[in-house]
């Protein structure tokens, strides 16, 4: 109301027009499970509707491969879509965003030709690894799509679907992010692309001997291949990632994302947020990413560990950030002992990864199954714990992964993670240290609180996707559901 005088009635009107819309607004995000002071570009994304059928199945062999240009994008960018069919075939590719949108879990995008039609894909050859390993491809590109306006920040995947051919209705997935540009969301998922590809044993080459055609594994793996999700080890976002961005996304969380190669380029993007979420395995970073995570901590972002054994082998980026060097120990040539792609914990001076995260992986082949979480005796009276009916005792079933973190059985190791370590959901492994999983929370000095799951699988208890055939199914847990909203709630307040 201007100092002038009383409004006019057709100012009157326009203001009741106005207030009428922001109700049904309101109602609108209220109904949706959509807090209405969260009400960002991705809460009002999940408003619009999903496309069911994002999830079809997959080709097998090389019946058709894709992979692109990049890992990261923002509204503007163009990426190059690189297509291969073996027999030579009819595709197109079609270009979704994964989140929640009422359960259906995904919206398309892109559609490329029109959907009417359909590209032909030749066979590509795929190339030998150097002695390196390294594995590159450098097919032709056969598709272009610019990363839209109104494509909001999060995971997009990019598939190829063929037409004809024997395997007509299969394809094949590959994925992007989009980022927010300069986000200042109050939350910031990051996203372990640098742990895809070193699984990723595509062209016969991975980190790993398991899925390495001849046994060795590879020093230097490329970002710029198709994955292999049919090989051993296989990682991807299906598995632990999407049912904690199904949780976020449908609870209307201020969120936005960014793949852990980004973060390494641009480590003062962290500091633009109240809360950094790490998503899944993020088992591969860098020293600038250690770094970055260590500076936004003692600055006061909050952080959450929401998988296992991250921060493990340091690594470095060649080609501008398309490929991974990882000699995987002390004998990497680099001379600077702090920068050798080792184990963090094995560097000169070493870098414990539980003097950042709290807990920290205690080995593989680890030979219990899948668990149980039990709350622990130390988390009562934690305010994450109320209302969600968990007291000490109770159990979470099947959420604790094979591969999980614990506090260090190692007393030294121990020492110098901190003896302020809150425990709140714990599994003992017949009493060996080294084999159990826990949960824990510590604030630091200046106030910044750090979360961390200490399980891969903890995420399933936050979301259950049926149609996900990487997730445990049945393990929704509304009270562990309760617990992170009351977590991420305080960690974004």
């Amino acid at each position: 109301m201007s100092a002038a005088g009383p409004a006019t009635p057709a100012v009157r009107g326009l203001l009741l027009v106005l207030a009428a819309g922001l109700l049904v607004v309101l109602a609108a995000t209220a109904s949706a499970g959509v807090s209405p002071r969260a009400a960002g570009p991705v809460a009002l994304e999940n408003h619009r509707p999903g496309t069911r059928g994002w999830l079809g199945p997959l080709a097998t062999g090389r019946a058709v491969e894709v992979y692109a240009s990049a890992s990261d994008a923002v509204p503007g960018d163009s990426v190059d879509v690189h297509v291969s069919a073996t027999p030579s075939a009819h595709y197109r590719v079609l270009v979704y965003r994964l989140g929640w949108y009422a359960g259906v879990g995904a919206r398309r995008v892109a559609c490329l030709p029109a959907c009417k039609t359909g590209e032909l894909a030749v066979s590509e050859p795929v190339p030998p690894p150097d002695s390196s390993g390294y594995v590159s491809p450098d097919w032709p590109s056969t598709d272009r799509f610019t990363v839209g306006a109104d494509w909001v920040s999060g995971y997009y995947q990019v598939r190829a679907l063929l037409l004809d051919g024997p395997e007509a209705g299969r394809s094949a997935t590959t994925y992007l992010v989009v980022r927010q540009p300069r986000s200042s969301s109050a939350m910031l998922v990051q996203v372990p692309v640098n742990t895809w590809q070193a699984y990723n044993g595509w062209g016969g080459k991975s980190l790993y001997p398991f899925s390495s055609a001849d046994g060795r594994q590879a020093i230097q793996v490329s970002f710029d291949r198709p994955f292999d999700w049919s090989l051993p080890g296989a990682q991807g976002p299906l598995g632990w990632e999407l049912p904690l961005v199904r949780f976020l996304e449908r609870t209307g969380y201020d969120v936005s994302y960014q793949s852990d190669v980004y973060t390494s380029l641009h480590p003062r993007s962290l500091s633009r947020h109240k809360l950094v979420v790490v998503a899944g395995h993020d088992e591969y970073w860098t020293h600038e990413m250690r770094n970055a995570f260590d500076a936004a901590r003692d600055g006061g972002v909050n952080l959450a560990f929401m998988g296992a054994n991250d921060a493990y082998w340091q690594i470095r980026y060649r080609d501008r950030g398309r490929s991974i060097v990882a000699y995987k120990g002390m004998n990497d040539p680099n001379p600077d002992t702090s920068l050798k792609t080792a184990m963090f914990r094995e560097l000169i001076p070493p870098m414990l990864e539980c003097a950042l995260i709290g807990v920290q992986h205690q080995g593989v082949g680890l030979k219990w199954p899948p668990g149980d979480y039990t709350v622990a005796p130390t988390a009562i009276g934690s305010p994450w714990l109320h209302g969600t009916g968990l007291a000490p005792g109770g159990v979470v079933r099947g959420i604790v992964s094979t591969e999980s973190d614990s506090i260090p059985g190692d007393q030294s190791a121990a020492s110098s993670c901190g003896d302020k370590l809150l425990v709140l959901f714990h599994r003992e492994h017949g009493g060996d240290k080294d084999g159990n999983a826990d949960s824990t929370v510590y604030t630091t000095p200046g106030g910044a609180r750090v979360f961390a799951s200490g399980s891969h699988q903890f995420s399933w208890a936050l979301d259950d996707f049926a149609a996900d055939p990487d997730e445990g199914h049945g393990l929704a847990d509304r009270r562990v559901q309760r617990f992170m909203r009351n977590a991420f709630d305080d960690l974004t307040r």
